[in-house]
């Protein structure tokens, strides 16, 4: 039994202290996102799982009051912009937010997406669909004493209570209740005194929302920094994120069914890999640059390929002209599309033209008016 503890004594007097622990978490978090979140500098950081879902983190270490205000308005502003449910959740370190391969945008597009402007009207118009704002009308209309707990000397029972308290919104608050499929507008909350200190107690208690407020005043003014960060895969400080209990999830979504699941973490991954999660390979780079770049074989691919490209240099086509006997300029597939009246050529100088097709040949004169075009 001494040996035992005399062992386990010396196991963690050679093991890395907390502290120690923390400042490598840290320092990794560091090399794989190029900085650290802090209240005055917030990372927006993105990345795709195995199934090609995106998935977006925001490192706000603003507490988990604030951060589930923020979480529940953002999910209800890409309701509204993409139409689409989503999964996210929110702890005291950040926010994940979960959307499926379809969506894409700027990363910055999101910074002005909410602000002091409309983010009472987001915040009421979110909780009214999550159990927050159903949990504290319950606790208001019993302490309220709008129904009882105990009648006739007997305890009602939970099941009772809960249908009077859904009986009773329904009378006082319809719309909360009534179809989804008829609500094309805001929900218009009533000012009802019970409904109200609802929305307050979620408001004030369940969240911080005058320090929701200010956060959003400091990214306006300056006080606080967004920064934009695309990486490979999750960072380390990502991982308790995408890990979360279920208490922080903001939407019905089951733990076996989130979208996170799919999300491949390594934890082998040294501090020299972490540097590069942010940075793309250069043979990643070439492989989707052949991929995208048009592949013409006849005059039709050419003429497809100019009708997309809008202008082509005689460099680009000699790429594509390698294969011909003979691939000068004039004697090859633009040639004939210049002949049949289906492209042009535009003269950058005395040895330097474009190849252009005529349908597109309007644009480029619009955004391009200096240039020289044939009549």
């Amino acid at each position: 039994m001494h040996d035992t503890a005399r062992a386990l004594d010396e196991e963690l007097a050679i093991g890395p202290s907390a502290a120690e622990q923390a400042v490598r978490y840290i320092h990794a978090g560091q090399e794989a996102l190029g900085v650290i979140p802090t209240t005055t500098q917030i990372v927006f950081e993105r990345f795709f799982d195995e199934s090609g879902g995106m998935h977006l983190v925001i490192h706000s270490p603003w507490g988990a009051r604030i951060n589930r205000a923020w979480g529940l308005a953002l999910r209800k502003r890409f309701f509204r912009s993409f139409d689409f449910e989503l999964q996210a959740s929110a702890d005291d370190n950040g926010i994940v937010l979960s959307l499926s391969p379809q969506h894409s945008f700027p990363i910055e597009s999101l910074f002005k997406m909410i602000g002091p402007h409309n983010a009472q009207t987001l915040l009421e118009q979110s909780l009214l669909a999550v159990p927050m704002f159903s949990v504290r009308w319950r606790w208001n209309i019993t302490r309220s004493l709008a129904v009882l707990r105990h009648r006739g000397g007997r305890r009602v029972p939970p099941y009772l209570q809960r249908f009077q308290s859904d009986d009773l919104l329904a009378a006082v608050f319809p719309e909360h209740v009534g179809c989804l499929e008829n609500h094309h507008e805001d929900v218009e909350i009533p000012n009802h005194p019970l409904v109200q200190q609802t929305i307050h107690d979620c408001f004030h208690e369940a969240m911080d929302f005058n320090g929701w407020l200010e956060l959003l005043e400091g990214t306006l003014s300056g006080q606080i920094t967004l920064v934009a960060r695309d990486t490979r895969e999750p960072s380390p400080l990502s991982e308790e994120l995408l890990n979360a209990n279920p208490y922080a999830f903001l939407d019905p979504a089951p733990l076996e069914e989130r979208r996170t699941r799919a999300v491949r973490l390594r934890r082998t991954l040294s501090t020299d890999n972490l540097g590069d999660l942010g940075r793309l390979g250069a043979n990643a780079v070439g492989t989707v640059q052949q991929e995208a770049w048009p592949r013409v074989r006849d005059t039709e691919e050419l003429h497809d390929a100019l009708h997309s490209l809008v202008a082509v240099s005689k460099l680009e086509m000699d790429v594509w002209l390698s294969g011909q006997p003979d691939n000068h300029l004039e004697n090859s597939w633009i040639q004939q599309l210049v002949d049949q009246g289906r492209a042009t050529k535009v003269m950058l100088s005395e040895n330097s033209t474009l190849g252009a097709a005529a349908e597109r040949l309007p644009l480029y004169k619009s955004a391009v008016p200096q240039r020289r075009v044939p009549a």
